[in-house]
């Protein structure tokens, strides 16, 4: 990927999802260009210090750009080093998972250092300006990526540079969510075939959008385009495993996961995070594993408060252990009538599956272990958790599977149709009552 190939790709697909947040922004502060604006034939858009408005949005929308237009447009108060030091020390305040990270003045520094230390090119502070107004939750998120990347890489013996470069790549690695349409984001969406594209594309997206620019190594880039693969071969976008994804990547995949966790108000997230790695060893850096694992031993045990039932959560792993048990069915009855391409296709969700069926088994979960729960589990707050934890992680797993499935299904030339079978199987996965 070249710097001038990638601004150029980016500028003739100018979303709509961005204008429009463009627009937004600028109902809430003045958006300013700070140059002229031409479309790809030349014509002058929009004049060097003009004020966007309602009518040089429909302007924008309406044509393909010459240049990006976070190249061409500045707001006021747009986020420096400072407002993102500013930005980490309220994560860290707020967050007693990230506060571990710096135990003293020291380590504390080191990190707040590193994230002020991240280079913003105009262009690259203007994106990160507007998904604060616009999408604070995208925002947030980058910023505990730099947080818990920078420490990663420190816990594993990194030079500042190299943590500062770390940071870097986490706050940025989801600039192409701003190019998305929202609506496709909500919560309790299903997306369709088509809507996932862009989705499962955002890392590319984010990556071309950083690699316009020299002062971030090129280790950042590729960073950002793999923070969604796994070692296991079964994340997106290009299906990497093992040693095929960069050092760099595998921080920000383990990252990934760990800080959406905390994004929102997801209850239970430190034991969440536990649960997640104690029962996907082998999706995961184990060094990065066993720093996350240290901060977590630093943390105390949850308080006793009202919270999921046993009951509620035992049916639902009834449920979601029933499903598991449907895929190996719907797999038994539908491998023998296809080809090798597909069964290759079949063969890494497979694989998921058995990871947790086994997962399942090693937590106790069968039906006859979940019946001998009775109400006296109510009284343990701690068994409480790790039941809804485990249900939670549990569903969160097949529904991976079945995007996995559709996805690799797609992304090659089928000679075969997706069998009913599984896609009956999934189907019944996504209508699953939405995870909290």
């Amino acid at each position: 990927m070249t710097t001038t190939s990638a601004s150029q790709d980016i500028a003739e697909a100018e979303s709509p999802a961005f204008l429009h947040a463009v627009a937004e922004l600028a109902q809430r502060r003045p958006v300013v260009a700070s140059r002229a604006v031409y479309n790809l034939q030349g014509n002058k858009l929009l004049d060097g210090g003009a004020s966007l408005d309602a009518g040089v949005y429909a302007k924008l929308l309406s044509q393909p750009l010459a240049m990006r237009l976070d190249e061409c447009v500045t707001t006021e108060a747009a986020i420096d080093s400072a407002g993102l030091r500013k930005a980490a020390v309220a994560a860290m305040r707020s967050l007693p998972f990230f506060a571990a990270m710096a135990p003293d003045d020291a380590s504390r520094d080191a990190l707040l250092d590193a994230v002020a230390a991240i280079p913003l090119p105009a262009p690259v502070a203007f994106q990160l300006t507007l998904a604060r107004e616009t999408s604070f939750e995208q925002f947030d998120h980058g910023v505990l990526m730099a947080l818990l990347c920078a420490h990663l890489v420190r816990d594993a013996g990194a030079s500042a540079a190299e943590m500062a470069a770390a940071a870097a790549a986490g706050l940025l690695h989801d600039l192409g969510m701003l190019h998305i349409d929202p609506r496709l984001l909500q919560a309790g969406h299903r997306l369709s075939g088509d809507e996932r594209r862009p989705l499962y594309a955002h890392p590319v997206t984010s990556a071309m959008l950083v690699d316009r620019f020299e002062v971030y190594p090129q280790q950042v880039t590729r960073a950002i385009i793999e923070h969604h693969e796994q070692l296991d071969g079964s994340g997106y976008p290009q299906g990497l495993a093992g040693t095929a994804i960069s050092p760099l990547g595998r921080v920000l995949s383990l990252a990934e996961v760990v800080t959406a966790m905390f994004d929102g108000k997801r209850q239970y997230p430190e034991q969440r995070v536990s649960l997640m790695l104690r029962i996907s060893p082998r999706r995961f850096d184990a060094a990065g594993v066993a720093a996350v694992q240290r901060l977590l031993a630093t943390l105390p045990a949850p308080v006793d408060e009202p919270g999921p039932g046993v009951a509620e959560s035992v049916q639902r792993l009834q449920l979601l252990a029933g499903l598991l048990a449907e895929w190996h069915d719907a797999l038994d009855q539908t491998t023998p009538d296809l080809d090798e391409a597909s069964r290759d296709v079949l063969r890494s969700v497979a694989e998921q599956a058995e990871s947790l069926q086994s997962m399942l088994f090693d937590a106790g979960i069968t039906a006859e272990q979940l019946g001998m729960l009775t109400s006296d589990a109510e009284s343990d707050p701690a068994l409480r958790v790790e039941l809804w934890a485990l249900a939670q992680e549990l569903q969160w797993n097949l529904l991976a599977s079945a995007h996995q499935l559709r996805r690799r299904w797609e992304g090659f030339d089928a000679a075969q149709p997706i069998p009913e079978a599984l896609t009956a199987w999934g189907d019944t996965v996504w209508a699953l009552d939405p995870l909290v």
